[in-house]
């Protein structure tokens, strides 16, 4: 039987111990053509047949795409968008496993570089995109009716949860927007921030010292990108070096 997926089917090794008391994991179960979902979950039904219909689709239609990426990965793209459901960067842009690397978050934020002993996903991300892969262009994308957006400009106080501490990265794109937008109506201030928080990511990014060391060598690329899913409409510009 032709089977895609690794470890093979059993117990797990080693992970019941992590979990707290009154929890286990149920065995690994290899996703086949003949695989049915034994639970009550049709959520987790429609990935199981999503994957089947790629498996046998995509998958097996370019297998020389697929013998590539089991060496290693070469993405000329690193993405970092918003965890929103509703963008969907392999979607829109039409990308194959393998073209960008992704990093997603709530409100496609980076932080600026700072070092310390806490958790830097998406700086991490950022240095291994950068420093380990060499892609040649980095995009922010934000987009419309964005939630994170939404907590950054409605909320005075950041402390108490996770969402408050990660958002208040976007402070300077909100106090611009509020000196400029004061008067306006909430949604449009918001509109205006989402791309101002772009902006904000963007300069951001130029203060990890390897990032503008290949931005000043020409050999990278900084890129904004505003993607509105009402209108169907995505707006695009970039970092340039001044002279």
């Amino acid at each position: 039987m032709d089977q895609l997926s690794t470890p093979k089917a059993g117990r797990p090794h080693g992970l019941g111990e992590i979990l707290n008391d009154g929890y286990a994991l149920t065995d690994h179960v290899v996703v086949d053509e003949n695989h049915t979902f034994d639970g009550n979950n049709d959520v987790i039904e429609k990935l199981i047949t999503g994957f089947k219909t790629f498996k046998e689709g995509v998958f097996k239609q370019k297998p020389e795409l697929y013998d590539k990426l089991r060496v290693g990965q070469e993405p000329k793209i690193m993405m970092i968008t918003c965890a929103d459901s509703r963008v969907c960067p392999t979607m829109l842009h039409g990308l194959e496993a393998g073209e960008a690397f992704i990093v997603r978050n709530v409100a496609n934020l980076v932080p600026p570089c700072e070092e310390s002993g806490q958790h830097h996903g998406t700086s991490a991300a950022i240095e291994y995109a950068v420093t380990v892969l060499n892609v040649k262009n980095i995009i922010v994308m934000g987009h419309s009716s964005c939630g994170g957006i939404k907590a950054l400009m409605s909320r005075d106080d950041f402390s108490g949860d996770f969402i408050g501490s990660w958002v208040q990265i976007g402070m300077p794109a909100k106090a611009k927007t509020l000196s400029l937008l004061g008067d306006k109506p909430f949604e449009q201030q918001c509109s205006f921030c989402e791309q101002e928080a772009v902006n904000l990511s963007l300069a951001n990014l130029l203060t990890f010292p390897f990032i503008e060391e290949r931005l000043q060598s020409g050999h990278l690329q900084i890129y904004g990108m505003h993607y509105d899913f009402v209108e169907g409409r995505l707006t695009s510009w970039r970092i340039e070096q001044k002279h």
